[in-house]
């Protein structure tokens, strides 16, 4: 009697463990800034513009994750480019992250494995590139007045982004919470077919502590 239990409670613990596929609901483009990201890092390389983090999947129970290790290496060297152009290794060289590809890896493996119901690898990563190109951020955000090198309220710039996507993005800071923090990612919620822009189920929001601004740095 009492193996038969086991037995019947291992197999519940395995299907809890097992890798659940397509059923996301909602997927995150997530953009770095890179000048805050590499404070404090080793970064070989800084872009002045916004740069992809991931494309993460989501359904309501929470953020899917490591749904199986199948990444491809990617091979066309103009894919390669395109790809590292909007998706770079800010820790590596140009030439020494499209060798290695380890961010890219790291990414799929553990987000675009889960979403390959509808979206192969090629798919995935094509996705990205489209929704990063579809919304130039640090050109919305100039065009609505907020501008690297100053600060601004947490509400300034989540308003500047909804009045472009229609939809509240999640924003990601860095730095001592007791001090001035700095916007560091911002992410923006699709739906299923990432054909419409939609506030992220479990938003995140900077929260200083005794400022009332955030830092949106130069360099």
């Amino acid at each position: 009697m009492f193996g038969s239990q086991l037995m019947f409670v291992l197999f519940i613990l395995f299907l809890s463990l097992s890798p659940v596929y397509g059923t996301f609901d909602q997927l995150q483009l997530v953009l770095t800034w890179p000048p805050s990201f590499c404070h404090g890092k080793p970064c070989t390389r800084i872009p002045k513009n916004f740069t992809i983090h991931g494309l993460w999947p989501d359904e309501q129970h929470g953020m899917l994750n490591d749904c199986g290790e199948t990444f491809t290496k990617l091979r066309e060297p103009r894919e390669k480019k395109e790809l590292d152009d909007r998706w770079p290794d800010l820790k590596r060289s140009r030439s020494d992250a499209q060798d290695v590809q380890s961010f890219w890896e790291y990414e799929y493996n553990k987000h675009g494995t889960c979403c390959t119901e509808l979206y192969d690898q090629a798919a995935y990563f094509d996705l990205a590139k489209n929704l990063k190109d579809k919304f130039d951020l640090l050109r919305n955000l100039k065009n609505e007045g907020i501008i690297p090198g100053s600060t601004y309220t947490v509400d300034e710039i989540a308003e500047a982004i909804r009045a472009v996507t229609q939809a509240y993005p999640n924003l990601n800071c860095v730095g001592d919470p007791q001090k001035i923090l700095e916007l560091s990612e911002i992410g923006i919620c699709f739906d299923r077919g990432a054909t419409k822009v939609i506030t992220c189920r479990r938003r995140t929001t900077c929260n200083p502590i005794n400022k009332k601004e955030i830092s949106f740095p130069l360099n």
